[in-house]
């Protein structure tokens, strides 16, 4: 007998699959496991079967117990008095097994021996196929009971990534780290564990950003800061950085590894072979859609890692999507220098000098590449690196023969022994074996294509009782041939609720999905949406590249468009995408309200059923608008191609100060620049203003000078036809930045003394003490620092009224200035000292950078060396860390 309760309950003879009959006889076998070769009590059954119990249980347990023993025989007797006993012979029930691994694990980590505790924790984890009996409806002693072991399944998780952690292998245990936190993200331990792992393997930003996170869970869900071990580990990561100007923050990108990946060995091993020592090694894997291009690419770029383990780098280029454009290369290579520790500041504006800085910082490095979906060799060609220490590794549905030494390999669909090993794979090796000849023609049927076969095979491992012939049936009956007969499937074998959700996705905007945003495009809770989500993974419906996060292959998605097409009609469909793009402006919104607590944005309540996300702190809300960046770039375009244009321009306003912060320029434009077009097609001339304005500051930042200008005085008349003194004061206060920029002073002057005006009359303190700022930097730039200081000085009155301690700390540091152009070092110093301490209060790196260069000019003044000294020395530090160039401007006065 073989006894399965890790996963769904089973029980086999001979490898016979028994039938166990319906929920509440599962529960007594449950029970009757959990206590194998014992006597569990009638009143512990009935607590185990039922939450609220018949008025006589003996009866219907008598009945269950009889049921049970026509399946299993002599193993279940009865004992008079005592209850019912189940024989378990050892190594018989999973559970035995696993706590047999278990014990040995922790006896071989008391005893030091990391190896064999690794090993050990490695096959009790292997043992477990999913939550145990989820399909049952328990009682509250079985519920105890399956929550214990869960418990101990988590605690082998736990030691199962200490004695890898003790052994270096940070790899084997980041991945299902990754996982475990997902799914139990109240769990501190895990999220420990999975930040030193990623310290330790030199990932520090994905360990900060892994701690944030784990924050995050734990004020939203619980209401109370994390426990000390997690706070001590975010110190020490935060104190172990090592400033360099080449330092790499993010640089190991690959996707997750394939379990079930099956064949492919000779084109493994024509990917993995070395390549010529001279050039970088460039590979290209062509072939239809849905033939295993990507799994196969990351499963050789896993592979390959110990030859290029410096720099890892993946991106989805997008080049066969139906409802995506194809990935511009210079928006890839900013994601890319990003990863690789160029803050955005740093990052040029044109895509030849974006790709001489990526291919600099690689230079020397054993990085790889990983290029998927690729459109065409000109997509291609500037996310080259140029040193031969490196590789490339490209999937594309094209022949790329425009590449200079690329090594091309054409993926066919499976052979008929892939196919077959791909379906033992999944479905179980006996069950191929006991009807091989039905196994071979389903796998015809799927067109020998990966994707189809891995959904068919699928089908049958959910399914233990059908056989391949019971499959083979289905899909003779359904005529369907190759992906889509598969389709159609597994599609119509699902429950309605599952089908629904699976065809709305093909709504989503984006690249992927959560459970959240799939929750308000389905009008469900984020729990309901969470849990089909898994579903639909499970049937091999959806792809997971990172926890939590879902994504449909290009074919799926295609079949998504068609199947919501013919199943929702518009208004449905309409109302879908209204409660998605909800979602995202009023997230958005709370991100903002988090970035800039100062700025008002005004936006439309969601639909009723939409349930918008929160933030505790401003990182929880910077990592939710990094992390979705791509979808909400989507979502701005989606509004204004549905017809839905107060989307697009409030989504894109909420999201100004992310761009800003993070110096996303082309997505700040672009997302403007289509909220623009939205809001003057619907003639909202308030809209088309806000949206001029917005854009204004974008071009200014990039340095188109004449067009911001002329944006921003667009904005200016817009607001003056209207009357809105309330927009006219930021107008002018743009305007008045933009003439600085180009040095026209007094038109730059006149802006600002007016916008002031309007700020006073209006009542608006924190813009009067911004302009206030900027009035006395023109003074002070020209000289006049007497007249900037008293400009200063009733700002920071004013900031100290509305308490923003950011823009204090600024206007500190620029008082400080103002008494070094007035030869008053003494002061400068004592000032630019509290500017200081509030950059470090609020964590802002740069602030506290500009102000130690600042305290270091007044000491030098005083004639303290010693202190200009240290200070600059720490400056220098802080700005090379954040990629600025003005570390060398420091490192001159040192």
């Amino acid at each position: 007998m073989e006894f399965l309760l890790l996963g769904s309950l089973e029980a086999r003879r001979a490898g016979t699959l028994l039938e166990l009959g319906g929920p509440r006889r599962r529960a007594v076998l449950t029970m009757l496991l959990l206590h194998a070769n014992e006597a569990v009590s009638v009143a512990q059954l009935t607590d185990a079967a039922w939450d609220s119990p018949p008025v006589s249980p003996e009866s219907n347990l008598r009945t269950y117990v009889a049921g049970l023993r026509k399946v299993l025989g002599d193993r279940l007797r009865t004992r008079p008095g005592h209850g019912y006993e189940l024989v378990v012979e050892p190594g018989e029930l999973d559970l035995d097994v696993f706590e047999d691994q278990f014990r040995a694990g922790e006896s071989a980590l008391i005893e030091g021996a990391a190896e064999a505790a690794a090993d050990h924790f490695g096959r009790a984890l292997a043992l477990w196929r999913g939550v145990p009996t989820a399909e049952l409806n328990a009682g509250p002693l079985l519920r105890a009971e399956l929550t214990r072991i869960q418990e101990r399944r988590l605690t082998a998780v736990e030691r199962f990534a200490k004695a890898s952690l003790e052994l270096g292998r940070f790899d084997d245990v980041i991945d299902r780290l990754r996982l475990e936190t997902a799914l139990h993200p109240l769990r501190e331990e895990l999220w420990a564990q999975l930040m030193i792992a990623l310290d330790r393997s030199g990932r520090r930003g994905e360990a900060l950003e892994a701690y944030a996170a784990a924050r995050r869970h734990v004020v939203e869900q619980v209401g109370v800061e994390p426990g000390a071990r997690l706070r001590q580990l975010q110190q020490v990561v935060l104190e172990s950085r090592v400033p360099s100007p080449a330092a790499l923050n993010a640089h190991r990108q690959l996707p997750m590894d394939i379990a079930e990946f099956t064949g492919r060995e000779s084109e493994l091993r024509q990917l993995c072979a070395p390549g010529p020592q001279t050039t970088v090694v460039i590979s290209a894997i062509e072939g239809m859609a849905g033939v295993g291009k990507t799994k196969l690419a990351v499963r050789a770029a896993h592979q390959l890692v110990q030859r290029y383990p410096d720099v890892q780098l993946w991106a989805d280029l997008h080049g066969f999507d139906a409802d995506e454009l194809p990935a511009d290369p210079s928006a890839v290579l900013e994601s890319f220098l990003r990863l690789l520790g160029v803050s955005g500041a740093q990052i040029p504006e044109s895509l030849e000098e974006r790709a001489a800085l990526y291919r600099d910082r690689l230079a020397g490095k054993r990085a790889l590449v990983l290029l998927d979906n690729a459109a065409g060799e000109d997509q291609v060609l500037p996310l080259l690196p140029g040193g031969a220490t490196c590789m490339v590794l490209i999937t594309s549905r094209r022949t790329l023969l425009r590449l200079d030494g690329v090594r091309s390999l054409f993926l066919d669909v499976f052979t008929a022994t892939e196919a077959l090993a791909l379906l033992s794979r999944i479905a179980g090796e006996d069950r191929v074996q006991a009807d091989r000849e039905a196994a071979e023609r389903i796998a015809e049927l799927c067109g020998h294509l990966p994707i189809a076969v891995a959904l068919a095979a699928k089908r049958l491992a959910r399914r233990p009782q059908w056989t391949m012939r019971d499959l083979l049936t289905r899909l003779e009956r359904g005529g369907g041939l190759g992906a889509r007969g598969v389709f159609d499937l597994s599609y119509q074998a699902l429950p309605e609720n599952q089908r629904r959700l699976f065809r709305l996705l093909g709504l989503h905007p984006g690249e992927d999905v959560t459970a959240e945003s799939a929750a308000a495009l389905a009008g469900l809770t984020a729990f309901e949406a969470g849990d089909l989500l898994e579903t639909l993974l499970d049937e091999h419906l959806l792809q997971q590249h990172t926890p939590g996060r879902y994504s449909l292959h290009d074919l799926l998605r295609a079949y998504a468009v068609e199947q919501v097409t013919a199943a929702e009609p518009p208004p449905a469909r309409a109302l879908a995408r209204r409660r998605v793009l909800d979602w995202y402006v009023n997230t958005a919104w709370q991100s903002a309200r988090r970035l800039n607590p100062q700025r008002k944005l005004e936006i439309a309540a969601p639909d009723p059923a939409v349930h918008p996300r929160s933030f505790a702190d401003r990182d929880a809300a910077l990592l939710w608008c990094d992390t979705e960046r791509a979808n909400l770039v989507a979502a701005v375009r989606d509004a204004a191609e549905h017809d839905l244009p107060e989307h697009s321009w409030s989504l894109a306003q909420c999201l100004w100060d992310f761009f800003n912060l993070r110096k996303h320029w082309a997505d700040w434009i672009d997302t403007h620049g289509i909220a623009l077009a939205a809001a003057r097609s619907t003639g909202d001339r308030a809209a088309e203003g806000r949206m001029l304005i917005t854009l204004g500051i974008a071009l200014r930042e990039v340095r188109r000078h004449d067009e911001a200008i002329e944006h921003t005085q667009q904005a200016l008349a817009i607001f003056r036809a209207t009357g809105d003194r309330s927009r006219q004061e930021p107008a002018l206060n743009n305007l008045g930045i933009a003439y600085m920029v180009q040095g026209r002073v007094d038109e730059a002057l006149a802006c600002y003394e007016q916008s002031a005006e309007i700020a006073r009359e209006l009542g608006n303190a924190h813009t009067e003490a911004v302009l206030l700022n900027n009035i006395g930097l023109l003074h002070a730039d020209a000289g006049r620092f007497d007249v900037a200081l008293a400009r200063y000085l009733r700002a920071l009155e004013i900031r100290q009224e509305i308490k923003d301690p950011y823009s204090e700390a600024i206007l500190l540091n620029n008082i400080g200035e103002a008494h070094r152009g007035l030869l008053d070092f003494a002061e400068a110093a004592s000032v630019v000292d509290r500017a200081l301490v509030v950059f470090r209060e609020i964590g802002d790196l740069y602030g506290q950078a500009e102000s130690l260069d600042n305290l270091g000019l007044a000491l030098d003044g005083l004639g303290d060396r010693r202190g200009a000294e240290k200070c600059w020395l720490e400056s220098v530090a802080l700005f090379e860390e954040l990629g600025e160039p003005k570390a060398d401007e420091v490192r001159g006065r040192l």
